[in-house]
């Protein structure tokens, strides 16, 4: 009886895999720069935080995470491993960060190979490629900041909405601040 109903379960995932397969995913990373104010970040693949920055809408967009990490009430990481990618959402507000209606987007790190930017750049892309594709990037050490912004707060000093991280180079990971959660 156990054979006949994995051999039912296996059936039905072989039969969903050409639906699967068939759907495509857009991994393009979108964010805003601005030389006056904060960035933004307009889509993680089919994610769109600018529109949505809750965990729900991204558990919408990716379907259930393979990873949670609850960080107190403050903090939940979520990772989803098959596509590379991990998004910390962060409740400033009580009650918990991992429930989809608290829990707002305020970083995630792309690492799946899939990943690239608008303007083209792709995990495993030569740093080479990302200079001619962001000859404004700013360097420091393995880490180009792509798209930046000012914080409104501060000294005026500015930071990265996206960057890229390097190593032996070669584009490894995209770094995005979201900052949905506010202060």
């Amino acid at each position: 009886m156990r054979r006949a109903a994995a051999i039912a379960v296996a059936a039905g995932v072989l039969a969903a895999a050409p639906a699967a397969a068939s759907q495509t995913v857009d991994y393009t990373l979108r964010a805003k720069g601005s030389a006056t104010g904060l960035g933004k970040v307009t889509a993680i693949g089919p994610f769109k935080p600018e529109q949505d920055p809750s965990l729900g809408a991204a558990t919408a967009a990716f379907g259930p995470p393979t990873s949670v990490r609850a960080r107190g009430q403050v903090s939940c990481r979520l990772g989803w491993k098959p596509i590379g990618l991990r998004i910390n959402f962060v409740n400033l507000g009580g009650g918990s960060a991992c429930d989809p209606s608290l829990g707002k987007a305020q970083s995630a790190s792309a690492f799946g190979r899939g990943w690239r930017t608008s303007r083209g750049l792709k995990i495993r892309s030569s740093t080479r490629k990302l200079r001619r594709l962001y000859p404004r990037a700013l360097r420091r050490g393995r880490t180009y900041r792509l798209v930046g912004a000012k914080p409104i707060f501060t000294d005026g000093s500015r930071y990265s909405v996206l960057a890229a991280k390097t190593r032996a180079g070669r584009v490894g990971s995209f770094k995005l601040f979201v900052g949905a959660a506010g202060e």
